[in-house]
Order: structure tokens, then sequence, then C-alpha cells
């Protein structure tokens, strides 16, 4: 019985610049009352709103990627009010604040890329 590979596909893949973005890291309160912590994201006007969302998904799927196997939150990530602002949020498995430190270090690590 032989082995093989599983073919790796490289697929074209649409480059954009989000040079102007603004995002804010923030500590905010979920709906429940406990620690929350998030990165704002803002894209210049005009932006059209799929550009926003592939930048969530893309900004969420690293976040996943590089979050330790020990940490238990989810990661998340919505539109908010306007076409051009969303943000990522973790929630919190324990929501104590070392969690809520860890977690804002990790969304730190996007915001300086």
């Amino acid at each position: 019985m032989n082995a093989t590979a599983i073919p790796f596909y490289i697929v074209p893949i649409k480059v954009i610049d989000f040079s102007d973005t603004r995002m804010s890291l923030t500590l905010a309160k979920s709906q429940y009352g406990t620690a929350q912590p998030q990165l704002d994201i803002c894209l210049p006007p005009g932006a059209p709103h799929r550009q926003l969302s592939a930048l969530l998904h893309a900004l969420a799927a690293n976040l996943e990627l590089n979050t330790p196997t020990s940490e238990r939150w989810l990661i998340r990530h919505d539109c908010c009010t306007g076409p051009n602002h969303g943000r990522i949020y973790l929630e919190l498995a324990e929501g104590d604040e070392a969690e809520a430190l860890r977690g804002m270090m990790l969304l730190d690590t996007v915001r300086a890329e």
C-alpha cells in the first residue's frame, strides 16, 4: 500500500490595499457584563461591504491560527452600523482579567501587522 500526498492547489487571490484602514483595540463589556477584548475596524469611505467582510474573515482566520491550544475563547466578528465598520471580538471562556489581557495581546498582534 502506497501513501500518496494530498495535492496542494494555489488559487488566485485578489490583493486589496488596506493601508488606510483604522483599527482600535479596546477592552469592552459583553452583553453579560464580562470583559470582551475587541478590535474595531473602519475602512475608508466608499469601500465596498465585501472588502470589509473579506478583511474580517482573513483577520479572524489569522487569529484562530495563532491562538494557543490552551486557550478556550471563541473568536467572533461582525459588521457594525455603516458599511465600513466592523469588529473582531473574543468571547472569553473564563472572563477573568488574566484571560482578557492574553486576548488583548493576541488582538494587538493583528493590529501591528
